[in-house]
C-alpha cells in the first residue's frame, strides 16, 4: 500500500498558493515545526478547512507564551471528541497541557524537534512517556531514527527533502529574538558553504538542515510530508 500524500505549508504559504497546489494531497501540515511566528491564527485554520477538503493538521514549534494561546484556541475551536485534531507536538508544555485537558480531542504526533530528545531515552522509559502521552505518530525525517521508534505501536509520517539538524530562536533572516515577523524567509532557503563542511547547509526559517534525496522505501511509513524549499538565495 503506497503512503499518502501529505504537503506541509504555513499560513503565508497557503494563502500565496495557486488552485493547483493542493490536487493530489490527502493530508495538508499547516503550520511551521521551527518557527513561533508560523503557528496558524483560528482564522488561517478555519480558511484552511474551507479550502482543502481532506485532513488538516496543526503543526506546532516550540512555543512562546503568545504562540502556545494560539494553540489552544485552535484546539478549543476545531477539535471535539468527534472531530479529533492530529497536531504535530515539538514542546514538552504541550503535549503535557494536551495530555491534561484535550486527551479526549486531539491526536499527538511526536515533532521533529522533540523527536530528537526522546529518542535518547531508555527504551523502556520511552515507550511509557510516548504512552502515556497519548503519541500515536512520530514526524520524522532521518531513516536512522525508525528503528528506534519501531515496535512501538506507532505510525510514521516522513518528510522530505528537508532534513532538519538544528534550530535556533534567534531569526537569522530579520536578526532578532521572538517577536514582530516581517515574513523575510517565506518561500526562500539560504544555501550556507564552508571548507569544514562535508556538504552544504540549508538554512530555511529558523532550521538548519541538508537536502535530502528520494524517501525511504519502508512499510512503516505510511504518510510522505512534502516540505517545499523555496529559493536558494
Amino acid at each position: 500500500m503506497k503512503p499518502e500524500k501529505a504537503l506541509l505549508l504555513s499560513a503565508p504559504a497557503l494563502r500565496a498558493a495557486g488552485p493547483r497546489a493542493l490536487t493530489g494531497v490527502k493530508t495538508l501540515y499547516l503550520g511551521d515545526e521551527f518557527c513561533q511566528n508560523l503557528v496558524p491564527s483560528t482564522e488561517d485554520f478555519s480558511a484552511a478547512l474551507g479550502r482543502f477538503s481532506g485532513k488538516v493538521v496543526l503543526v506546532t514549534p516550540l512555543l512562546t507564551d503568545a504562540a502556545f494561546d494560539s494553540v489552544e484556541e485552535i484546539i478549543k475551536e476545531h477539535a471535539s471528541p468527534r472531530r479529533r485534531l492530529e497536531v504535530v507536538v515539538n514542546d514538552l508544555g504541550l503535549l503535557h497541557t494536551v495530555r491534561k485537558r484535550y486527551a479526549d480531542r486531539v491526536a499527538v504526533s511526536l515533532g521533529r524537534v522533540l523527536g530528537h530528545r526522546v529518542k535518547v531515552m531508555p527504551r523502556a522509559f520511552m515507550a511509557k512517556f510516548l504512552k502515556d502521552h497519548g503519541v500515536r505518530r512520530v514526524d520524522l525525517d532521518d531513516p536512522a531514527l525508525l528503528p528506534r521508534f519501531a515496535g512501538l505501536g506507532l505510525k510514521f509520517s516522513f518528510h522530505h527533502p528537508f532534513r532538519y539538524l538544528s534550530v535556533t530562536r534567534f531569526c537569522p533572516w530579520e536578526k532578532h529574538w521572538p517577536a514582530a515577523c516581517g515574513l523575510a524567509c517565506e518561500n526562500r532557503v539560504r544555501k550556507l558553504e564552508h571548507p569544514r563542511l562535508p556538504s552544504a547547509l540549508l538554512l530555511k526559517g529558523q532550521a538548519y538542515g541538508v537536502r535530502t534525496g528520494r524517501p525511504p522505501l519502508s512499510q512503516a511509513i505510511d504518510r510522505l510530508v512534502n516540505e517545499p524549499l523555496g529559493a536558494a538565495k
